[in-house]
């Protein structure tokens, strides 16, 4: 999947979370960073953790050099598709 799958797949995930509840898909989609959309950085790590639990069953750990690329959509669809790598690939992480 691309950086576009990835946006997407986010915005999929985060109508299913708190802190997306009042966001629409194209708001999503179409924001350059988290501020746009009013996700703080913590609410940003927990929705991180949901993913994480979602789609690895708690198999990935939070890496720290993430935490500075959660800021904008293009890396934070970086972080997930590193996520999902990590997931399928068990060495990885």
């Amino acid at each position: 999947m691309g950086a576009d799958d990835y946006r997407h797949k986010f915005a999929e995930f985060l109508s299913t979370q708190p802190a997306g509840a009042d966001l629409t898909y194209e708001q999503v989609v179409r924001a350059q960073s988290r501020q746009e959309l009013g996700i703080s950085s913590l609410t940003m790590i927990v929705v991180l953790m949901s993913y994480i639990k979602k789609y690895t069953n708690g198999g990935v750990s939070v890496r720290p050099e993430w935490v500075p690329r959660l800021n904008d959509l293009d890396g934070i669809a970086s972080v997930l598709r590193e996520i999902d790598a990590s997931a399928a690939d068990p060495v990885r992480h």
